[in-house]
C-alpha cells in the first residue's frame, strides 16, 4: 500500500438512497485493491426523506440507531460515529448543518486523532433552509479540512471564492451508475414529457403544472407524465384527476422508470435539477430547465442549446410553456439536443467518480 494512504476510511451517511448504493460499493472494492479498510457508517431517513426516494440498507455497512430530532421544522442527526473510529481514520461526512456528528468529528480532527474529509456541494444551494446559526457555524468548519470532495467543477469554484485551498479539493464529477437497459430499441413517443423526482417547493412544481397547462391549450397530443412522490402528491393528483394529459404514477424504480423516460421526449425540470442531469445524458431525454430553480451543483453538466434548454424569463407559467412550445416546433432543436444528451453520457462515469475520490483519498495526510 501507498504510504500516503490512510489504514482505514470511514464514510458517515445519515442514510443510504439506493441511487448512492453502488458508489459504496465500488469505493469498497477500490481501496481494498489499494490496500485500505472501509467502513460505511449510515442510519435510517427522517419522514420527509423517506417520503422522497428508496432507501437501502447495505448489510456490509455498520447500521446505527440514529437519533433524529426535529427543531424549528427541520431534522437533526446524532449517529455516534465518534465511537465507531480509531485513532489515525480518515472520516468523511456529508457537508451539512444538520448532522450532529460533524461537530465532534470536526473537534477530533482538531486534536489530530482522525483526517477529517467532505463531500458534497461546497455551499448549500437552497440556503432559505439553513437555519442561521448553523449556517455561521458551518462557514467556520468550511476550510479547516483535511480534504474536500467536490461534486463538481460549480462546487470547487464555489469552495475556493469562499477561501479554500485549490490544493485541498478534488473534484469527483458527482454521477450514477448506468442502468442495465436503456430501451433503446423503444421510440420516442412524440409531445411526451416525464418529470422524475420529488414533490416537493423547490422542484418548482407550479411551473411545471401551470405551463404545461398552457401548452396541453396548444398542442392536442402533449403529455405529461409525473413520477415522484413527496409533500405536494396530493396537488399532483387533483390536475391528474381532472385532465387527461396529465398522469401520475407515484414513485417508479427499475425498469419500470426507466421504460417512461426512455420513450419520453424531455424532461420538465425547471426547478431544482441534480443528478436527475444525468438520468437524461442514459436516456437521451433533455432536460428543459429554468434559471427560476435553485438548482444542485449537477446543473454543471447542462449546457443550454446543447444538451438542454434554459428558460431565462424571471419564472412563470407563460415564459415556462413558450420553452415547451419551442422545444416541440423548432426543426432541428429536438434531434440535436438528445445527441448532446448521447455525448454527455461518456463524460460522466460511475467509474470515474470512484477513481476520483479514491484518488483524492491517497492525498488525504491523517
Amino acid at each position: 500500500m501507498d504510504n500516503s494512504y490512510p489504514k482505514r476510511v470511514v464514510f458517515v451517511q445519515k442514510f443510504v438512497p439506493h441511487y448512492r448504493l453502488p458508489f459504496f460499493e465500488r469505493i469498497r472494492d477500490e481501496l481494498s485493491r489499494r490496500g485500505v479498510e472501509f467502513l460505511l457508517i449510515y442510519g435510517k431517513p427522517d419522514p420527509y426523506e423517506g417520503s422522497k426516494v428508496k432507501m437501502v440498507y447495505p448489510d456490509w455497512g455498520k447500521q446505527v440507531n440514529s437519533k433524529i430530532i426535529r427543531v424549528a421544522g427541520r431534522f437533526l442527526y446524532w449517529q455516534g460515529a465518534l465511537f465507531s473510529l480509531r485513532r489515525g481514520d480518515m472520516v468523511v461526512v456529508e457537508h451539512a448543518a444538520k448532522l450532529l456528528d460533524n461537530y465532534f468529528l470536526y473537534a477530533a480532527s482538531r486534536l489530530r486523532l482522525v483526517g477529517y474529509g467532505y463531500f458534497g456541494h461546497g455551499e448549500n444551494f437552497q440556503t432559505r433552509h439553513e437555519l442561521g446559526v448553523s449556517m455561521w457555524v458551518k462557514k467556520r468548519m468550511l476550510l479547516k479540512v483535511t480534504r474536500w470532495f467536490a461534486y463538481t467543477e460549480i462546487s470547487r469554484q464555489s469552495l475556493i471564492s469562499q477561501g479554500m485551498d485549490d490544493a485541498g479539493i478534488t473534484v469527483v464529477n458527482n454521477t450514477l451508475l448506468p442502468p442495465e437497459n436503456t430501451f433503446s430499441e423503444l421510440s420516442k413517443i412524440v409531445n411526451r414529457f416525464v418529470y422524475i423526482g420529488g414533490l416537493y417547493t423547490d422542484k418548482r412544481l407550479d411551473l411545471i403544472l401551470g405551463g404545461a397547462s398552457l401548452v396541453a391549450t396548444q398542442i392536442d397530443n402533449f403529455e405529461l407524465h409525473i413520477i415522484g412522490a413527496g409533500p405536494l402528491s396530493p396537488l399532483v393528483e387533483e390536475k391528474a384527476a381532472k385532465h387527461g394529459w396529465c398522469h401520475y404514477h407515484g414513485s417508479l424504480y427499475g425498469d419500470e422508470r426507466n421504460r417512461l423516460l426512455a420513450i419520453s421526449d424531455g424532461l420538465l425540470m425547471p426547478g431544482l435539477v441534480g443528478l436527475v442531469a444525468v438520468d437524461s445524458f442514459f436516456f437521451q431525454c433533455p432536460i428543459l430547465t429554468s434559471h427560476a430553480g435553485q438548482h444542485s451543483p449537477e446543473v454543471a453538466y447542462l449546457s443550454d442549446g446543447q444538451n438542454a434548454l434554459f428558460d431565462d424569463e424571471s419564472g412563470d407559467e407563460k415564459s415556462y410553456a413558450e420553452l415547451i412550445l419551442r422545444y416541440i416546433r423548432e426543426p432541428g432543436l429536438k434531434g440535436r439536443l438528445q445527441k448532446g444528451c448521447a455525448a454527455s453520457a461518456d463524460r460522466y462515469s460511475l467509474d470515474q467518480m470512484v477513481q476520483n475520490f479514491c484518488d483524492g483519498i491517497g492525498k488525504c495526510q491523517t
